[in-house]
């Protein structure tokens, strides 16, 4: 009788405290083994399985949502057993169906686009989704030895590694010319010049000593020589001969920035004639022997008559400009004095215009020409070419 109340007794207590386990839908996931029969860690007695629960054991994933940098802040006004439930067996997954086949992966920033919509969860989730890390990666193992850097996007796009390499037209730099020959290591090494503007100084050795203006205002791809600077935006004429000029003819030593503007900031040496100041007063940039200098505008001097059909150097021998007399004995003295002797300045009886005829007033002399003498010519009166001639 003792034996039996004994026994009785032994089943029942192992009965109370094991209720629980009875209760039990099913087995708990390898996960939550070590939750087994304790009930009150996920449930609250009639009511269900509130966040609270879910979080106080997860807590890194609470604070990721509290901070709003997790997939889960995003919805966090959703309950947790909306998508997950245990007790499914050691085998099931913690996410139920329904909500797996509704969950859109785009919304985690990351989109499953080609091979990637092939995959299931389990391909790519073999640990915490905050373990995974951001990048390619994570999954992917870099064949390239970090030789091209971390984002493997760059070259690859998710259809597939080989099939899925970016095309050249798809590079921010246009890949003509010379960098068509280019293989993706001889200017990535170590991921370099992955921004989205590379200067060409990267790869390019400094051919003009430390000029800063950037490669492609003078160079293209399709090779550096010859260079295609527009000259035109510059605020130097640029015409002529000057257009077959090389760079360092006007550029020497490379200094780009403090090239003079001015014709005479390069022609000093070629000027032929004393300093008159800017070379464009007389010339153009086309040519030097086209003179566009305007004498009647530009000097006291005008230009008239005979004078028009003159040279510049007829007048101004040796270049000299600034000492040219203005007088005109001062060039025709020698043709006076062959011609009719000395009588002082030719202004007294000719014009500029033309020696003949005279414009010599004669009743400055106190002999008016009036009558038949006002036709006669000096030669009908004056045969000998004696100084003082006609008024002696």
């Amino acid at each position: 009788m003792r034996f039996g109340l004994v026994v009785l007794l032994f089943c029942g207590t192992a009965l109370a405290g094991d209720w629980r386990t009875m209760l039990s839908p099913g087995p708990m996931a390898p996960a939550h083994e070590s939750l087994g029969g304790n009930c009150d860690a996920c449930h609250l007695s009639f009511a269900g399985v509130p966040d609270a629960k879910c979080l106080d054991c997860h807590e890194g994933l609470a604070a990721r949502i509290q901070s709003g940098k997790s997939f889960h802040a995003t919805v966090k006004g959703q309950e947790c057993i909306a998508c997950h439930a245990d007790h499914g067996g050691t085998d099931a997954s913690l996410t139920r169906d329904p909500a797996r086949k509704a969950f859109d992966h785009a919304s985690t920033g990351f989109a499953l686009l080609g091979a990637h919509a092939e995959k299931s969860c389990e391909d790519c989730h073999t640990k915490p989704v905050h373990e995974l890390g951001g990048g390619c990666a994570g999954c992917h193992t870099d064949i390239h030895s970090s030789a091209l850097g971390p984002a493997c996007s760059t070259c690859h796009q998710p259809i597939a590694w080989t099939a899925g390499l970016k095309a050249l037209t798809d590079h921010r730099l246009a890949m003509e010319g010379k960098h068509s020959q280019q293989q993706c290591d001889d200017c990535h090494t170590q991921g370099a010049n992955l921004e989205s503007f590379a200067p060409c100084a990267n790869c390019h050795p400094d051919a003009h000593d430390g000029v800063r203006t950037d490669c492609g205002q003078c160079h293209d791809v399709t090779g550096f020589k010859p260079a295609r600077f527009d000259h035109g935006p510059c605020t130097c004429a640029f015409p002529g001969k000057h257009q077959t000029v090389e760079c360092l003819a006007c550029h020497e030593g490379f200094d780009f920035t403090d090239t003079p503007i001015l014709c005479s900031g390069c022609h000093t040496q070629d000027r032929e004639h004393d300093d008159l100041g800017e070379c464009s007063r007389c010339h153009t940039a086309t040519s030097w022997k086209e003179n566009t200098f305007d004498h009647d505008r530009q000097t006291t001097f005008r230009i008239e008559g005979a004078h028009q059909a003159v040279s510049c150097v007829q007048c101004h021998p040796g270049g000299a400009f600034k000492a040219a007399p203005k007088a005109c004995e001062a060039c025709h003295q020698e043709q006076g004095d062959t011609a009719h002797g000395s009588f002082g300045p030719c202004a007294t009886c000719h014009v500029v215009a033309a020696f003949a005829p005279s414009t010599f007033d004669h009743a400055t002399t106190g002999f008016v020409l009036s009558g038949r003498h006002a036709g006669l010519r000096c030669p009908d009166c004056h045969e000998a070419k004696v100084e003082g001639y006609p008024g002696k």
